[in-house]
């Protein structure tokens, strides 16, 4: 076969190609000789296309000093790599019949073993100065080109292929048992839904050959608990189990320990090889590293001491240069470390969904004999409890320890509090201790004891001041204040940034997302503020409870942290939080004022409505319309620690009464007017009227307002006026506890015995009479 031949196979028509992209004939010898040198010797290589014109059509040939040059830095394996992978599918049969290799019906074409049967034939024309006999047909046979190391695969296998069940108290299991793949994503979870140029690329049921078509560098990027560790476990059993056919070799290296003194080729990728396989030499791996043959999996990237990033970010670095047809797989969170990697594509493991919670509490409970605890659990993480940490069942880590720990962990049969003590002790303590040889550290203190010490302060601290997450400037603002840094072994190494490492990466109880932090659950965060303040000194609880006098439910998004506080010392939340705030209400007045203050302490302001009904007779006779009732508005709880009170009282919180009959007009405290729009509704046919809100100011001055809107519908009188049906008003408690005389009228409604607002009161003040009983009358 003479190189003129050669070329020439790959040459469809001017519209088709056997290598994608070089359709024109000038493209395909050149396409080949640079695929044969390695970049250091493209120097070799002509730079004019009409020389590779005349190399194609055998007009000139190549001197014979390039062909020695191809001889004797023949690059097979980089050959191999970029042939295999440029390949048209589309004429890749034709392509092969003119090498005389034809495929059995129904055999897919090998393109590896095509590409590796390709560059024998190349490397002979070289040999030959141009021509040599046919040779490819002979080099596409099973086996050929792979070299293997069964010892290495066996032991490899022997290794990886089970895992102890985190939370499970020791026992292992086959991992293809108990795993449940998190599916890869190219973006953040965070910027999927953001206009983007870049399509997302998703990769489920990952595997090393998946990755590799997305890039052959990559990081995975997940949070802690997201299951970094165990995904390159199962990619390594992936490519290991396949290794006796396609040649590669994995190899699984932890950076955890990695300091700038070691070097990862030699005291990592070399050292690991060598322990499962004596014949996998620093010579052997030096070989298979040159030629592409391995995949290297790192674990533990944000896990290197801060002193040696700068060594570990320059030796990979260097180790892609060298190295650069092999597959590297960096595990890692989000982290400055992995910022400073260039050249690497990130793929995100996405939090589970519910499909995949599933799979994962079928395979943990499958050697259950209780069949019935799968339904339980399943209907557990659906309940409203978890569904509002919903965390829980999206996190690997966290949904094992669920299933784990069941029904331990349920908290509706014990205690919130009793749920995130043991949840918080099991990660912060537990997690990571089924990853043999690692010892968990702190880089911010001397134990999880001391770090717990300033993370229930921090905790603490940005709760009751409403903070969730944070930029770098607030965190680090928040962690200066914080007194119980001075009181560790070594305060010293208590800095902001080891501190975020620590509840990042090592904790797992935060987690860090474009340039903000989060806590991975609220609940850890209401869980340590409660744990933070029920040893805390009776004055230091009376001042935190006196600032929930005027803080809502809302400013908190619940109230599990004071149940949490609740649960931890009822008598001192009682004592100092209920009482005063009781005492604040109830001490030394008037029936009245205690009641109004009961309102103004609750409620702040209330919302109601009065209308004229003999209006709204007279209007819905004349139009013969049907009027449509407005709906009572109902008013909720002012503040956290009225609902706290209430929720212990099993009381509703709702303030409402109905529409009134036009009565307890109180001009100063009109929000609005009621008007009617006429409505035909075509469902059933009839004529409607519809009550309509104009603020206080507009139908103060209706000319103007009707100048401004379309009121054509607006129901109106004999004289063509808008007619007013009545008026909302909002009651602000805190002006009639000034003259609650002048409110009377309200204020006989509001406590008319039947009223619930009234048998709240009164249910409430017993309450306060019962702690006055226990813990004395002084505030």
């Amino acid at each position: 076969m003479r190189y003129t031949d050669f070329f020439s196979k790959f040459y469809i028509s001017r519209n088709s190609c056997g290598i994608i992209g070089h359709k024109s004939k000038e493209k395909i010898p050149e396409y080949f000789m640079r695929a044969a040198l390695l970049e250091d010797s493209y120097e070799h290589l002509p730079t004019s296309s009409s020389t590779y014109g005349k190399w194609f059509d055998g007009t000139r040939n190549p001197e014979n000093g390039l062909w020695g040059i191809i001889v004797s830095r023949f690059n097979e394996d980089g050959f191999i790599d970029k042939i295999s992978k440029d390949l048209n599918d589309s004429v890749l049969r034709n392509v092969m019949i003119s090498f005389k290799i034809e495929l059995r019906e129904g055999e897919d074409p090998d393109k590896r073993l095509f590409a590796y049967a390709i560059a024998k034939q190349f490397y002979a024309i070289a040999q030959g100065n141009g021509n040599a006999d046919d040779v490819a047909e002979r080099f596409y046979k099973p086996d050929a080109h792979i070299i293997s190391f069964p010892d290495y695969a066996n032991r490899t296998k022997s290794k990886y292929e089970k895992t102890e069940t985190p939370f499970s108290d020791g026992g292992e299991r086959l991992l293809e048992d108990v795993y449940v793949c998190n599916i890869l994503s190219s973006r953040l979870a965070a910027t999927r839904n953001r206009h983007s140029r870049t399509q997302e690329k998703t990769i489920q049921n990952a595997n090393l050959d998946l990755i590799s078509e997305y890039s052959k560098k990559v990081i995975l990027v997940a949070n802690g608990g997201m299951g970094k560790s165990i995904m390159l476990q199962h990619l390594f059993l992936e490519s290991i189990h396949k290794h006796l056919q396609t040649g590669l070799l994995p190899i699984m290296i932890e950076l955890r320990d990695f300091s700038e003194n070691n070097d990862l080729f030699n005291d990592y990728i070399v050292k690991k090889a060598g322990t499962f396989d004596r014949n996998l030499t620093s010579e052997k791996v030096e070989e298979l590293m040159s030629s592409g043959k391995c995949q290297i999996l790192m674990d533990g990237a944000d896990e290197i001491d801060p002193s040696d990033v700068n060594a570990f970010q320059r030796q990979i670095a260097e180790l892609v240069d060298r190295y650069p047809y092999n597959q590297f797989v960096v595990a890692s969170r989000e982290c400055d470390i992995i910022k400073g990697v260039k050249g690497f594509s990130k793929l995100y493991l996405r939090p589970f969904d519910r499909e995949q919670s599933s799979i994962l509490i079928n395979k943990l409970l499958a050697d259950s004999e209780d069949v019935t605890i799968r339904n339980e659990i399943t209907n557990y993480m659906e309940g409203e409890y978890l569904q509002k940490h919903k965390v829980f069942s999206s996190n690997p880590m966290l949904l094992t320890f669920v299933i784990m720990k069941y029904p331990i962990v349920d908290p509706f049969q014990g205690k919130k509090r009793v749920f995130y003590r043991t949840v918080y002790d099991a990660i912060v303590c537990g997690h990571d201790d089924e990853k043999k040889g690692y010892s968990r550290v702190f880089r911010s203190a001397q134990n999880a004891e001391e770090f717990t010490e300033v993370f229930r302060e921090f905790c603490a601290v940005t709760y009751i001041k409403h903070e969730v997450e944070f930029d770098r400037d607030t965190f680090d603002e928040y962690f200066k204040n914080l007194v119980t840094r001075g009181t560790l072994e070594n305060p010293k190494i208590m800095t902001s940034k080891n501190f975020i490492h620590d509840a990042c990466a090592t904790a797992c109880m935060m987690y860090e997302e474009d340039t903000k932090l989060f806590y991975i659950d609220p609940g850890f965060q209401e869980y340590l503020f409660a744990q933070h303040y029920f040893p805390a000194a009776p004055k230091e609880l009376e001042n935190l409870g006196r600032t929930l006098w005027d803080m809502s439910v809302i400013d908190f998004n619940g109230y599990d942290a004071f149940e949490m506080l609740y649960e931890f010392a009822s008598e001192k939340f009682e004592r100092y939080f209920l009482k005063p705030y009781l005492h604040n209400i109830f001490n030394s007045k008037s029936e009245i004022v205690e009641f109004v203050s009961f309102l103004r302490y609750g409620y702040r302001e209330f919302v109601y409505q009065v209308i004229d009904t003999d209006m709204v007779a007279l209007h819905a006779s004349k139009n013969n319309a049907e009027w449509i009732p407005l709906k009572p508005i109902i008013t909720e709880p002012s503040s956290i620690i009225f609902s706290i009170l209430l929720l212990q009282l099993d009381i509703s919180g709702l303030l409402c009464l109905a529409v009134l009959e036009y009565a307890l007009d109180y001009p100063e405290f009109m929000t609005a007017g009621v008007f009617g729009e006429h409505y035909f509704d075509s469902l059933d046919g009839k004529k409607k009227i519809i009550p309509r809100r104009l603020l206080r100011q507009d139908t103060n001055d209706l000319q103007a307002y009707e100048r401004t809107h379309a009121v054509e519908n607006y129901v109106r009188d004999d004289d063509q006026h808008l007619v007013c049906f009545g008026y909302e008003y909002k009651v602000d408690f805190d002006r009639v506890l000034e003259a609650p005389e002048t409110y009377s009228a309200l204020i006989n409604i509001l406590k008319t015995p039947e009223e619930n607002i009234w048998k709240a009161y009164s249910k409430v003040k017993g309450y306060y009479e019962e702690l006055i009983k226990k813990y004395g009358a002084d505030s």
